[in-house]
């Protein structure tokens, strides 16, 4: 009897868990009140400082590239991180060489720092009218107080203005006064994998195929095996073990994706580690890249890889460290369009299911905030699935199975009616 009696309180216990997700979203999603960033007012924030608490790092994603609304949050919730909550680094899915070494050869002048953000993170952004005070009033005027907000990347993907300018020569540089030149084995092949360099670059933005040869690629591909080995023997505990790496992972052949989310969370760790360390560090990313234990997930097979699985944020908060410090905050929306700003025309953005947690939401709340913090304490992580649209808009892919989102993100940001950002003027 006392073994039937255990039996019951565990099935209860379940079926409790996996029905209160719905009322806990229903009873637990907190109004935000506007989204326009030049207020100063934050009270309707609080909810979201106290779920962060004193995380060291926030991740900020997106269901798309080109939502408006969501980049107009974003911007708010940066500006309240910066101003209230001691955050003092912006990391940007971006040229982690071009942003994070070129910041310091910026001169600290708006012009110049409009110019640089305009040339060194994705255009997708900076070309976005829902950016544009970010980019052009905020983080400038923020550089000339006492408390600048600085500015970093953490892509592999080195090829914006920057990079394409002075990684060659800086490379080379490197390279010659760490002796690793030495390491090649003629001065030709040397100079061979230095232009390989600048190939890809050429070939990333332009997509231009024969700026990369297949020489070109075995050049490159066996120079950086070469400084990989020399780094390693050397220990070396500068920041060009990093770009060596970023490098390699946008030449990987096999599953080139998982190569970039896992060289992003290297980069980002070398950031909040070495680069600014102590400092709180807001990332700027997709929902796709920001994800975290999957591990926990009912999922298996190779399309759950691909989609949920081994993403920058489940690299990054490997680390126990970082697990306890870092805050992961994903977007949702109901309906509307979306688009980045490179797509012919915006698209319909689907409804969500009929028992989706998007209906859950009370239907007068146009912008809110859920922290599913309290609801994984009080289940203990439970895994019970539910249906979301994400990481994008849409549901994953018919292989993939439903999942417990509340373990993908800490919390969810809301957006009703999700709109396709404009190009500025």
């Amino acid at each position: 009897m006392k073994l039937l009696t255990i039996a019951a309180g565990l099935l209860l216990s379940i079926t409790a868990s996996g029905q209160d997700i719905r009322s806990y979203v229903t009873a637990n999603t907190v109004q935000i009140a506007t989204l326009d960033a030049a207020t100063d007012d934050y009270a309707d924030l609080a909810a979201v400082g106290e779920a962060i608490g004193e995380a060291r790092v926030v991740m900020l994603g997106e269901q798309d590239h080109g939502d408006g609304p969501a980049f107009q949050a974003k911007t708010r919730l940066i500006k309240y991180l910066h101003e209230r909550k001691g955050f003092t680094v912006l990391a940007f899915e971006s040229d982690f060489y071009g942003l994070t070494m070129g910041w310091d050869q910026l001169a600290r002048q708006p012009d110049s720092i409009r110019h640089f953000l305009q040339r060194n993170i994705f255009p997708i952004w900076t070309r976005s009218a829902d950016c544009r005070y970010l980019f052009e009033q905020y983080i400038p005027q923020s550089l000339q107080t006492a408390n600048p907000l600085q500015v970093s990347g953490f892509d592999s993907q080195l090829y914006l203005d920057y990079s394409y300018l002075h990684l060659r020569a800086d490379l080379d540089h490197y390279l010659t006064g760490s002796g690793i030149v030495g390491r090649f084995a003629s001065p030709a092949a040397y100079q061979q994998f230095l232009a390989a360099v600048q190939g890809l670059m050429v070939k990333q933005r332009t997509n231009t195929p024969g700026a990369f040869s297949s020489a070109m690629g075995k050049a490159l591909e066996k120079g950086l095996q070469l400084i990989s080995q020399a780094q390693l023997a050397t220990h070396d505990t500068s920041g060009w073990p990093r770009i060596i790496a970023s490098v390699q992972a946008s030449v990987a052949k096999s599953y080139p994706l998982l190569a970039r989310d896992k060289a992003m969370a290297d980069n980002l760790k070398y950031l909040v580690a070495t680069r600014y360390k102590d400092a709180k560090v807001i990332v700027w990313a997709a929902n796709a890249h920001i994800m975290r234990y999957p591990d926990q997930q009912p999922g298996k097979g190779r399309a759950f890889d691909l989609v949920i699985r081994n993403k920058m944020g489940t690299y990054f908060t490997q680390d126990p460290q970082w697990a306890r410090q870092t805050y992961v905050l994903g977007f949702a929306s109901y309906q509307g369009t979306a688009g980045r700003l490179t797509m012919a025309a915006p698209y319909t953005v689907p409804l969500p299911e009929k028992d989706g947690l998007e209906t859950w939401i009370p239907a007068g709340i146009s912008y809110g905030f859920l922290d599913f913090t309290p609801y994984n304490k009080q289940f203990n992580h439970p895994t019970a699935p539910f249906s979301l649209k994400s990481p994008g808009h849409f549901l994953p892919p018919a292989p993939i199975p439903p999942l417990a989102w509340n373990l993908a993100y800490d919390g969810l940001f809301f957006i009703r009616e999700m709109q396709a950002t404009k190009k500025a003027d």
